[in-house]
């Protein structure tokens, strides 16, 4: 089989178990083929330093790779198409070109139309980050992990016009660890597609695939998230914000708000027991760099955090001075537009 895979994953063996079974990738495309900078152990080292020294935001944090996607394609000699938009008729017609037999997706920033879609002649698949007809949408991990849920999984469908609402092809289930993030998430749900999708590939060569069409009644649907779904509601349980922060570590943290001045939240935990007194959003207790915080049940225990702008040591010296004192509580909702920000103390 010649394939044209559509993916942004870098940490992906989907490549070299295709390969395996003797299939052929034409083409790899992304919308674009920056991969970033590249750092020497040295010079890393140095810009720790330099973080230090002038307090400067401490870089996004990544879940240690089991693959370099680009490292291997690279090695294959497989090319590497940058494409903003596959639905130009500039781009089905490079594809026809390619005389390519199915196209795969997997995490993809884009809407795929029916020209590109019936170009290949066994059309195209597409592998989903949740089990569907639930969690159709953009990002389902966030949802997934935000909701709670104990069971995640990974869904091959046939790709169509609609949104994620092929035909299934294959799933395979996965049980989220209780304090498992989403970059823990999607690694584990990455390589086990990869997986899935060789099998799809060579059930499509065999002429065995097996197509079931999804039950509309169970499907849910969830959009992007949105910088309002990323604050603390305090109300909620302790359970449930730590279920928010999952959703976004260890790319992003949790937003909350004092006295009008943004708080992020970057490592928290959970406590468990009877209200002390206080209301939701009520600081408990305080000692350095951390802060006991009642919720609409339990408590969230706050170990890491920042005072916006601030960060690194600068911030350390700030949490002592413009913390208010226990007994103060966040604000349950974000302050107005163009609302200037109060002193904290």
């Amino acid at each position: 089989m010649r394939l044209l895979v559509l993916s942004h994953i870098a940490d992906w063996d989907f490549g070299p178990q295709v390969k395996a079974y003797e299939h052929e990738i034409v083409a790899w495309v992304r919308t674009t083929w920056e991969r970033g900078e590249g750092y020497s152990h040295r010079s890393q080292t140095f810009r720790a330093i330099a973080r230090t020294i002038f307090a400067l935001p401490k870089p996004i944090r990544a879940i240690q790779p089991k693959f370099d996607t680009w490292a291997w394609l690279e090695k294959e000699k497989i090319p590497r198409i940058p494409c903003p938009n596959i639905n130009t008729p500039q781009f089905i017609e490079y594809v026809k070109g390619l005389n390519i037999d199915l196209i795969v997706v997997c995490v993809f920033p884009q809407i795929l139309k029916a020209a590109i879609l019936h170009t290949p002649r066994f059309g195209v698949i597409n592998c989903h980050p949740s089990l569907l007809p639930r969690y159709a949408g953009p990002q389902p991990e966030f949802w997934i992990l935000k909701n709670g849920e104990p069971v995640s999984g990974v869904t091959v469908h046939v790709m169509t016009e609609g949104i994620d609402a092929g035909d299934l092809v294959a799933q395979h289930e996965l049980i989220v660890g209780e304090t498992e993030n989403i970059g823990q998430l999607s690694q584990r749900q990455h390589h086990a597609a990869a997986t899935l999708l060789t099998n799809v590939v060579n059930a499509i060569a065999q002429g065995t695939i097996d197509r079931k069409p999804q039950n509309i009644a169970e499907r849910t649907y969830f959009g992007k998230k949105k910088a309002a779904d990323t604050i603390v509601d305090w109300s909620g349980s302790a359970r449930q914000i730590i279920n928010l922060l999952r959703a976004l570590q260890p790319y992003e943290p949790l937003t909350a708000y004092l006295n009008g001045r943004t708080i992020k939240i970057y490592e928290a935990h959970p406590q468990e027991g009877v209200a002390l007194g206080g209301v939701p959003g009520q600081i408990m207790a305080k000692e350095s760099g951390r802060l006991l915080v009642q919720t609409g049940k339990g408590y969230l225990e706050i170990q890491s955090y920042e005072i916006v702008p601030f960060h690194g040591w600068i911030n350390r010296i700030l949490q002592k001075i413009l913390m208010p004192p226990v007994g103060y509580r966040f604000d349950l909702a974000p302050p107005a537009t163009g609302h200037t920000p109060m002193p904290i103390s």
